[in-house]
């Protein structure tokens, strides 16, 4: 049997799932970066696993034009859905549901949708801690959730009042980002021309001529730019300069906890999310 492994990454955290996901499939897996020109027969796999972070609480642009692509299968393909983000809150159910319908119009029908928790590449950043700790229980889970798959233990994309609607207004965001991103600056004075910044961007959206850096209108947000920046010298992103994420984590494993710079901010569902995380890990070790 074959699986397909489709993925959009911005900062690499949804391409880490997808490596824990490789680790434990029983499948031949070809793996497809919705970036690269690279085609997708359907009717060459029996599954299909897509990968994304959850941007405005929707899937990233990239991964709906990626499946819109795809020719309809001859036959029905399960297909299970491996979405990250930095909370774990209900509203992101929603993210799914659109990417779910443009799947049922290609023969291939979500049976199972899981959520993991990795740290921010935007509004703030996690400290070391809580990065390691999100990567080790998102990488335990994912063990567990690929063997409840293929025991045919099924977990349904999770519905709220009004999800689909609350999703649909904020996907203004694939448009708002392209607007947003004409407004990112670098200083000069930190940047050492490294173009590392350049050569990362997945759209293509910054060139460097005449000594100067310049950004295009297709800008995803996605912060791969900034966050890798190795000194620091983006000193505007337009209307989120304050959002702003840098350095980039490690995932080394840090021991001690680290007081987290807001620590209220979604305190309880954080509390709620590692508590039946690691338990149920704990329980199935």
């Amino acid at each position: 049997m074959r699986a397909a492994l489709i993925y959009f990454t911005g900062t690499g955290n949804s391409k880490r799932t997808l490596d824990y996901a490789k680790e434990n499939l029983p499948f031949e897996c070809d793996v497809y970066n919705v970036m690269e020109d690279k085609m997708l027969n359907p009717n060459d796999y029996e599954h299909i696993f897509i990968f994304y972070p959850i941007y405005g609480f929707n899937a990233p642009k990239p991964i709906i034009d990626f499946v819109k692509k795809i020719n309809k299968s001859d036959k029905q393909i399960n297909c299970v859905i491996m979405k990250n983000s930095g909370e774990h809150l209900f509203w992101n159910n929603g993210s799914s549901l659109y990417l779910a319908s443009c799947l049922k119009r290609k023969n291939i029908i979500v049976r199972s949708e899981y959520h993991y928790l990795m740290p921010y590449s935007f509004i703030f950043r996690h400290t070391d801690y809580m990065a390691y700790r999100m990567d080790t229980v998102a990488k335990g889970l994912i063990k567990l959730d690929i063997k409840d798959y293929l025991d045919n233990k099924y977990v349904p994309i999770k519905r709220f009042f009004l999800d689909r609607a609350f999703a649909f207004i904020l996907r203004i965001q694939w448009w708002g980002g392209r607007f947003n991103g004409r407004f990112y600056k670098i200083d000069m004075n930190k940047c050492i021309k490294c173009m590392k910044c350049v050569k990362d961007c997945p759209i293509h959206n910054i060139k460097f001529e005449n000594d100067k850096f310049k950004f295009g209108g297709q800008c995803l947000m996605c912060q791969r730019c900034v966050q890798n920046c190795p000194k620091d010298a983006f000193k505007s992103l337009g209307f989120f300069t304050s959002w702003k994420v840098n350095p980039r984590y490690t995932f080394i494993e840090v021991s001690e906890y680290q007081k987290e710079k807001k620590p209220n901010y979604c305190k309880k569902n954080y509390q709620k999310y590692f508590a039946v995380s690691e338990a149920r890990i704990k329980e199935n070790a």
